[in-house]
């Protein structure tokens, strides 16, 4: 299954964020994304929605690649896409994006194609708009993991009745530098959702709570866990040792460098919003203090 949509300018949205307007930034990719979902939903409506309630898991992976290097995340882990019970939805994010990225899932995969780089949250949320599955399922697409991983993901976030669950992340290469949120230690627990590109989320709190900002490619999860706590406990966040993926959070000093500079950008919208990101430490680390007693 294949759509393809038209979308104003995100360039302009990116350049307001970066510049610090982030007031001009939040208004103009509003009326960016508000035309993504008209041509997205317009789409949806002509889909064969055949097998649509059995659907449990959407996987959702966004690339702005073409051809296999698009889907490197989807070797491995046929075992869990081919589940009846599962869906794969690839975002296309950028012209000829997600192109032959199907692969071996061609007759199954979905695939949305968007004419413009709108970052990777907006792009998340394109998925999100269009998945059927009660657990939504997110991954980095130039990452590799099992399908036995996935399933103990979404599994958690499912029969627990989480509001989100974040798995391990693993060097993928031994030059790779990894980041320190990346592993945890070795226990089941509750945490914030600080690796989106390998977590599960709850379709319903995912969507009434705006999904994540389209602005952030940082701190998108701590955003969006903080905007559920004001409703949620700290324990509906976890964190799964067991599903690991392996990904290098940079390649070299430089780019570590230029991820640092990203996150401080995105501290500052953060203020900007109000969302105060101690409070969601403050949070975690009493769950942690009740549960040692």
């Amino acid at each position: 299954m294949n759509g393809n949509v038209s979308l104003a300018s995100y360039t302009q949205a990116t350049g307001h964020f970066e510049n610090g307007e982030f007031a001009k930034a939040q208004h103009a990719v509003s009326a960016c994304l508000q035309e993504t979902y008209a041509n997205i939903h317009r789409f949806v409506l002509k889909e064969n929605l055949q097998n649509i309630y059995g659907t449990k898991v959407s996987v959702i992976v966004v690339s702005h690649r073409s051809g296999l290097e698009a889907c490197e995340v989807g070797r491995g882990i046929e075992d869990f896409i081919r589940r009846p019970d599962v869906e794969l939805i690839f975002v296309g994010n950028g012209p000829g994006a997600a192109e032959g990225a199907s692969g071996p899932y061609a007759d199954k995969a979905r695939v949305f194609g968007l004419p413009e780089n709108i970052g990777c949250s907006a792009a998340r949320n394109v998925g999100a708009y269009v998945a059927r599955g009660s657990c939504l399922l997110f991954l980095d697409d130039d990452a590799s993991t099992g399908a036995a991983d996935l399933d103990l993901l979404a599994g958690t976030c499912i029969e627990r009745g989480a509001k989100a669950v974040r798995g391990r992340i693993a060097p993928k290469s031994g030059a790779g530098l990894t980041g320190n949120h990346y592993n945890l230690g070795d226990s089941l627990k509750p945490a914030p959702p600080t690796t989106e590109g390998f977590s599960a989320w709850q379709a319903s709190a995912f969507e009434k709570y705006g999904g994540f900002d389209p602005l952030l490619a940082g701190h998108e999860g701590m955003d969006l866990c903080c905007r559920m706590l004001g409703e949620t406990d700290a324990e509906q966040f976890l964190y799964q040792p067991g599903a690991v993926m392996r990904h290098d959070y940079a390649g070299d000093d430089r780019q570590r460098l230029q991820k640092v500079e990203k996150l401080q950008l995105s501290d500052r919208y953060l203020a900007f919003k109000g969302i105060d990101k101690d409070r969601v430490a403050v949070a975690f680390k009493e769950v942690e203090k009740a549960d040692a007693v």
